[in-house]
């Protein structure tokens, strides 16, 4: 008896509104099981913030604690792009992953046992901080690792969907916990939200290639860190999408720790309306990463960029002129669409165009430009207040942005690429 064809609401059709990279067994189970990695991550962030002012009823040693635990992403970051192209990106993964699980671990039990002193919290965020950069590019690396050149947009966007929807979920779930059972176990969930990657990272990614740098004889780290630069400085794709990422590190990115105050002052709202416009981020943030899954394999990464760029800088220009939500709710979700769509364009072409060997260094330095950027930028507009108002500058700086990411866009290196 001849098998039946599937329906239209068939598992045929379910079968092609998946997203073809997720056929792939390896990225699968990696991308499955950082979600919960994802949640820990929002939630620890979230709360050592609470934690700390609880403990000190102190503003400064918040910002203190946060200023620690970014201090490593200026330090580390580039090392660790050594270490993904010296030794096995898995390995190196799963020490990271049990690293940033145990230093929750044992802040949960500091709590518990009320020993959570200010120099606790400093140890703590400095660990949790030391090892999320080492992270961050061994794990852009692994992905290109199992991604074929071709599938790489769809696993960009994929895991800017999974950042963005944890980036919404993750901090509810923190404040639900520390509400209801307290810091110490909402610290000891972050913990055991590490074990599911750590599973996938030791059974499910058991295969993974090992970078080719790991056979050839070891030089001093410095040598590497400059050959990885020398090479992303004569590589005019690397290159552009490198100047690109500093202009939105520095100028684009910058805005976010005045958020607060454009609530006030341009909203005039508090904290209920500062969670809404954080919330209207993650919302657009998801929906950017939910569409360019939908059209990878039908938009080239070239493409994708140039019509992100302008999108980015016309909706934070427009956000500095908003003073009513009506307005400022849709440019915020415009930033962040735009920005998932920008990231992912310029991230994928680095994934997939560099050379294996040199991968984890060149990921590193955009590692470095997206993260470590953001915190100068923020002093520059801070320095730019006092000559002209605050979102004025900030204003200037979108229009700064948009022209070089639109200079980058155009370049024939990556105006070609698919």
């Amino acid at each position: 008896m001849a098998a039946e064809a599937p329906g239209p609401g068939g598992p045929g059709r379910w079968r092609r509104r998946v997203p073809p990279v997720l056929a792939l067994p390896a990225f699968r189970r990696y991308w499955l099981g950082q979600w919960p990695l994802l949640f820990g991550k929002w939630m620890q962030l979230v709360g050592l913030g609470y934690l700390t002012f609880v403990v000190t009823h102190s503003a400064a040693a918040v910002g203190l604690v946060g200023a620690v635990d970014g201090l490593p992403m200026l330090v580390i970051t580039l090392p660790a792009g050594v270490l993904a192209d010296r030794y096995p990106r898995r390995r190196t993964l799963m020490l990271t992953t049990a690293g940033m699980g145990l230093t929750a671990a044992l802040l949960g039990a500091a709590v518990l046992s009320h020993r959570d002193g200010l120099p606790v919290l400093l140890v703590a965020a400095l660990g949790f901080g030391t090892f999320d950069a080492a992270d961050a590019p061994t794990r852009q690396a692994l992905v290109a690792d199992v991604v074929p050149r071709h599938q790489m947009l769809g696993a960009a966007a994929l895991s800017s969907t999974a950042s963005s929807a944890s980036r919404i979920l993750g901090p509810t779930l923190a404040g639900v916990l520390l509400a209801t059972v307290g810091p110490g176990p909402c610290f000891l969930v972050v913990a055991g939200l590490a074990l599911p990657f750590l599973a996938v990272l030791a059974v499910g990614l058991r295969d993974t290639p090992v970078p080719a740098a790991e056979a050839g004889a070891r030089r001093h780290a410095l040598t590497e860190i400059l050959e990885g630069l020398r090479w992303a400085a004569a590589d005019p794709r690397s290159r552009w999408i490198l100047i690109g990422m500093a202009a939105l590190g520095l100028l684009g990115v910058g805005y976010m720790p005045y958020l607060p105050v454009f609530a006030r002052e341009q909203l005039h709202g508090g904290g209920q309306m500062l969670g809404l416009c954080y919330t209207m981020g993650g919302i657009g943030a998801l929906l950017g990463g939910l569409g360019i899954t939908a059209a990878s394999g039908r938009v080239p990464r070239g493409r994708l960029l140039l019509m992100a760029a302008p999108v980015y800088a016309a909706a934070l220009f427009g956000l500095t002129r908003s003073h009513a939500p009506v307005t400022a709710f849709p440019a915020l979700m415009g930033i962040s669409l735009a920005f998932v769509a920008v990231n992912t364009a310029m991230l994928s072409t680095l994934q997939s165009e560099t050379p294996p060997r040199l991968r984890g260094r060149v990921l590193s330095l955009y590692s470095l430009l997206m993260s470590g950027a953001a915190p100068f930028g923020t002093l520059l507009y801070a320095g730019l207040s006092r000559v002209v108002p605050l979102f004025d500058a900030i204003g200037a700086g979108a229009l700064v942005v948009g022209a070089t990411l639109l200079l980058a866009a155009t370049r024939p290196a990556l105006r070609q690429l698919h």
